[in-house]
């Protein structure tokens, strides 16, 4: 029995960009969590100023095991095929680029102090729904927006503890990111996952095919 999308080569290999990403996390939390519990040594990592240590940093600590374990299973289901899609070398880049983002949208519009990888993947939510627009079938990249739609109205009413500001400037960032590796035939859209790109512009999967073959 199929569900929505089939397996091809590209499903077959390892997306080694999305493992490094989840390794980094993972054992960032550990050193959070085992040696530094009370951050005394990673204030500097918390997003309280546009510096290149708290954007970079704060995007892998972590509030808690929960915040952590909901990261790592939604990077596990949607990073993955964008890892494969764009090449692991531009995932990583994208991702860095994401939080960074996220953080400065985060930083001009709430400004509390935030720390957490939830930007950088929102990010990566909003690329899956361009790259892998039907992936998961007719439902998948709609669920998504309506994900994305929450935290827009969260972001909207605001005095929220979770950083949707964050989330929204990642979302958007994502999408923006996604169509512009697609335009550059930097990401790998076949006719099983049709891009959103491919299906508002046919002449890209026409322009596409031809060089694929």
């Amino acid at each position: 029995m199929q569900i929505g999308f089939e397996r091809n080569d590209a499903a077959q290999k390892l997306p080694v960009g999305n493992y490094i990403v989840m390794m980094l996390a993972t054992i960032t939390f550990a050193i959070q969590m085992l040696g530094d519990p009370h951050q005394q040594y990673l204030d500097g990592l918390i997003l309280e100023r546009l510096s290149f240590s708290s954007v970079l940093g704060h995007m892998w600590l972590h509030m808690s095991g929960v915040h952590i374990v909901g990261n790592l299973i939604t990077l596990w289901i949607f990073g993955r095929h964008v890892s494969l899609k764009i090449g692991h070398a531009n995932y990583l880049l994208a991702y860095f680029c994401l939080g960074a983002i996220a953080a400065a949208v985060h930083f001009f519009y709430d400004g509390r102090p935030a720390i957490g990888a939830s930007g950088a993947i929102m990010g990566v939510l909003g690329m899956h729904v361009v790259i892998c627009f039907r992936h998961f079938g007719i439902l998948g990249p709609w669920l998504i927006l309506t994900w994305f739609l929450l935290n827009l109205i969260a972001s909207i009413i605001g005095n929220y503890p979770t950083t949707y500001v964050a989330h929204v400037g990642g979302f958007v960032a994502g999408i923006i990111l996604a169509n512009v590796l697609i335009i550059l035939n930097v990401a790998k859209c076949d006719q099983t996952d049709q891009s959103l790109v491919r299906l508002l512009r046919p002449s890209i999967s026409k322009t596409s095919a031809g060089e694929d073959s």
